[in-house]
Formats: C-alpha cells, sequence, structure tokens
C-alpha cells in the first residue's frame, strides 16, 4: 500500500475529523459524499440506503444508464427533503472486487476536491464495502483521510475550514477510529488532527 503523501511543513495546519454513528435521517452535515460501485445494483451500505429514502432514485438512474458507478463519477443529487443534507455527491468506486487502498485514497482525494468546489465545508462521508470486503477497515479509513488531507493540506485555509465526518455503524465504529489514529500519527509532523468522536448509538 503506497499513499502519496507530499512533505508539508506544519505551519500551524490543523484538521478536525469527526467520526459519527448517527442515522442518516438525523445527519446535521450540508454535504453527504455516498461512494457507488459499477458491480452493485442495487447500490448497497449507506448509499443503498439513500436510494431507498429517495423512493429508487439512485438505483432507476443506474438501470437506465444515467449513471455508472465507474471510478471518478460524480453526480449530485437532490435530497427531496428527505435526507437532512443539501447536497448529496455520489461518487463512483468502478468495480467493488477491484477495490484496493490506493484507489481509495485517490478517491479521497477527489472527494475533498469536489464537495470544496461546490462550497461545501461540512461534509460526511461512509468507507465503502465494509464488511463485504477483504480490505482492512482500519487501513480503508487511513487511505481515505489521508487522501482528504493531502487534498486539503494543500491549502492552509482550506484544511483549517473543512470539516469532514467518517460516517460508521457500531460493528466497525472501533476499526474505524484505529484508522483514524494511525493516520494522526502518520502525519503528526506535517499537520495536527483533531478526532472528535460521536455518540455511539
Amino acid at each position: 500500500m503506497v499513499f502519496w503523501m507530499p512533505y508539508i511543513q506544519n505551519c500551524a495546519r490543523k484538521m478536525q475529523i469527526r467520526i459519527s454513528t448517527k442515522s442518516l435521517d438525523v445527519l446535521d452535515h450540508e454535504g453527504l459524499v455516498l461512494g457507488f460501485f459499477s458491480d452493485e445494483r442495487p447500490p448497497r451500505g449507506y448509499c443503498g440506503l439513500v436510494d431507498w429514502r429517495l423512493n429508487g432514485v439512485i438505483s432507476t438512474k443506474m438501470a437506465k444508464g444515467k449513471i455508472t458507478g465507474v471510478f471518478m463519477e460524480k453526480v449530485l443529487i437532490a435530497p427531496y427533503q428527505r435526507i437532512p443534507s443539501s447536497k448529496i455527491l455520489l461518487f463512483g468506486l468502478g468495480k467493488s472486487t477491484e477495490l484496493t487502498y490506493d484507489t481509495l485514497y485517490m478517491a479521497g482525494y477527489n472527494i475533498s476536491e469536489t464537495i470544496t468546489k461546490i462550497g461545501c465545508k461540512d461534509f460526511a462521508f461512509d468507507i465503502p464495502v465494509v464488511g463485504r470486503c477483504s480490505l482492512e477497515v482500519p487501513l480503508m479509513t487511513e487511505a481515505m483521510i489521508a487522501g482528504c488531507f493531502d487534498f486539503l493540506s494543500k491549502d492552509i485555509e482550506e484544511l483549517n475550514s473543512v470539516s469532514p465526518c467518517v460516517l460508521g455503524d457500531e460493528s466497525c465504529f472501533d476499526e474505524v477510529v484505529l484508522g483514524l489514529h494511525k493516520f494522526k500519527v502518520s502525519v503528526k509532523e506535517r499537520g495536527r488532527v483533531e478526532i472528535i468522536e460521536g455518540i455511539r448509538t
């Protein structure tokens, strides 16, 4: 597993990361980013739950070929007042069977780039296919948040003002926390990372 992590002087850089087990019905984040796969129809995980809440909007678009889940595909969809978040971004991750840590790193990097371009400073994202693949949850978490950090750290103002939240259910909470702490240790010379654990449901 290789993450491209350029050397950046500390310079009071600080990233605040939250982790939450809250239900999607009560999430209080402006943006919600959901990974989805080209070989999962209908979508599963958090994306599948949102699809259900939105009466199958996502799966219908996939069935009609309007969205495919190919890697790096980005689609903004309306929450239709059924999801608290005002911006829902679908991010294609390719085939679930071909997912790697490096793919997750690139996803984290590009998710941060995309979400900040649409003016969103507060967003939540999930760790995809947890419990459905052979990848280790701590390393998956570390890869995605490292990608987020590497994009945001190019601009100290962005790094200090954007606050990502990692979504996880109770079954993987401790593993996600472990991944975040591994990341925190790995970047201690490049910036300060504060991890805020949400209320466990």
